[in-house]
């Protein structure tokens, strides 16, 4: 076996060796301390990566929100723009609508002038118009007094306007004294003119009373909504005198004429009805001329007769129980009888419960009779008349006309000429007849409906109707109920 050869080493060479050796432990250990170095560092620097990492994420959340806000403040500076421009054009426009606006206060401001001036005009023209006016309100309050009104009522402006009218101004019925207000309800409710009854009486301060006659108009907007109404009424003293005296002279000339008349009626009857041959056919004819004739002469004079009664207040009633029903009926066939020649259609339809009137049967058909003939008179051949009854309420309404209290209602119908429109607010208006009725029938006096609203005036009834030329006419008339009694 082989044994290394040991290799003498010099002194010199084992220090050299042992210093070598101690240089590079110095050299490990300072190398173990530089890598703990390096790795300290490298933690460090480690660490501070994962933070800049981190900054760097936040740094770029934060560019994309400001990236956000970015577009946003782009898009809302566009609406502003968009808005801008807008409002420009809205200033614009403003502009142009303040423009007009001060055109349109300088033109009311003359409008206003030139109304200021109607106004005093207007007031002048009322405070010097010869008739009493007087203005309400839609609530009834008085707004105007004219100077005519102060004189005549004997109240002063002062202590009329703002009051309701009612509360001052008083109109009563000549017959009974009871209220007469109803024609200004009327016009407020219906937006129609309305006329005051005859024979009203104005109640003036002192307690005196003085006839008045006219009307109540309703005031409207241009709109067509109703703002109150307007009354007229004038002292018509002087006209009831002349009246009175004409009345009488009719009466007292138709007494006169009525004994030559009657006597003439008497004389040709008998004639009429002689037996023994002395009068000849052709005198009978002559003779039947004469009774006829003379028989409208005597119908004539108990219409003026009539109402020279009216008109005076002479005409007594003679009330007696009447079944309505069976008194229309029995009218229809007394006129009927005279009329078959025209082949008139009649309809009738009565209310189902019976009433017995209490009522002048003289006055009441008058009234049915001329309202009836009428129609017959003026319904052509072939044509059809209906007369209807029905009982009404207080405050109801028919036909635009307000009833004034419980009523019976009789209407009569036609499908004749009718009554033109200029002539109907004349149609009750004494000796008036309307241009077509003269000239479809040229006899007449014009009397008719003059004695039938005279007579309904009389006993609290109302009377009114609806016509349209060449369609027809329809006539209403009102009883009270008062004056009735029902059975079953």
């Amino acid at each position: 076996m082989n044994k290394k050869a040991i290799i003498p080493v010099s002194k010199n060479t084992i220090f050299r060796l042992k210093v070598l050796a101690k240089e590079k432990e110095t050299i490990r250990r300072k190398l173990v301390v530089t890598a703990k170095q390096l790795a300290k560092t490298a933690k460090e620097k480690e660490g501070t990566r994962s933070k800049l990492a981190l900054t760097a994420k936040r740094l770029a959340a934060v560019a994309k929100e400001k990236e956000s806000v970015r577009r946003k403040l782009v898009v809302t500076a566009q609406i502003f723009r968009l808005k801008a421009k807008q409002l420009a054009v809205i200033a614009k426009e403003k502009e142009g609508i303040r423009l007009k606006l001060v055109a349109t206060a300088e033109k009311l401001r003359f409008k206003a002038e030139e109304l200021a001036m109607a106004i005093v005009e207007k007031k002048a023209i009322l405070a010097s118009i010869g008739d009493a006016v007087m203005a309400c309100d839609k609530d009834g309050k008085v707004i105007l007094f004219n100077r005519k009104a102060v004189e005549m009522t004997g109240f002063s402006a002062k202590e009329v306007i703002g009051r309701h009218y009612n509360q001052v101004i008083k109109f009563v019925r000549e017959l009974d004294n009871k209220p007469v207000t109803d024609f200004i309800a009327e016009a407020m409710k219906t937006g129609q003119k309305t006329t005051m009854a005859d024979n009203t009486l104005l109640i003036r301060k002192n307690g005196s009373k003085i006839p008045v006659a006219d009307s109540a108009e309703p005031i409207r907007y241009l709109t067509g909504i109703l703002v109150g109404c307007v009354i007229v009424f004038r002292d018509v003293t002087q006209e009831k005198e002349t009246d009175k005296a004409k009345s009488e002279f009719i009466s007292v000339a138709s007494h006169q004429l009525k004994t030559p008349a009657t006597i003439i009626s008497l004389y040709t009857e008998m004639l009429l009805k002689d037996s023994g041959g002395i009068v000849t056919p052709k005198q009978k004819e002559y003779i039947t001329e004469v009774h006829n004739a003379n028989q409208r002469i005597v119908d004539i004079i108990n219409t003026l007769l009539n109402i020279s009664r009216i008109e005076m207040g002479i005409f007594s009633m003679d009330k007696t129980p009447i079944d309505i029903i069976a008194f229309l009926k029995n009218g229809i066939y007394e006129l009927q009888a005279g009329s078959k020649e025209k082949n008139i259609i009649f309809q009738e339809e009565y209310h189902q419960q019976k009433h017995i009137m209490f009522i002048d049967k003289l006055l009441l058909n008058m009234v049915f009779s001329n309202l009836l003939s009428n129609a017959i008179k003026y319904t052509p051949v072939g044509g059809t008349i209906s007369v209807k009854s029905s009982e009404v309420k207080k405050d109801e309404k028919v036909n635009n006309k307000i009833i004034q209290e419980n009523s019976l209602l009789i209407s009569i119908s036609d499908n004749g000429c009718g009554i033109h429109k200029d002539s109907q607010d004349k149609i009750f208006t004494k000796f008036f007849r309307s241009e077509n009725a003269r000239s479809q029938h040229t006899d007449g006096t014009g009397l008719g409906l003059y004695i039938v609203k005279s007579i309904l005036d009389h006993i609290g009834g109302q009377v009114w109707f609806w016509s349209k030329e060449k369609e027809g006419t329809i006539f209403y008339f009102t009883i009270p109920l008062k004056t009735i009694k029902k059975s079953r």
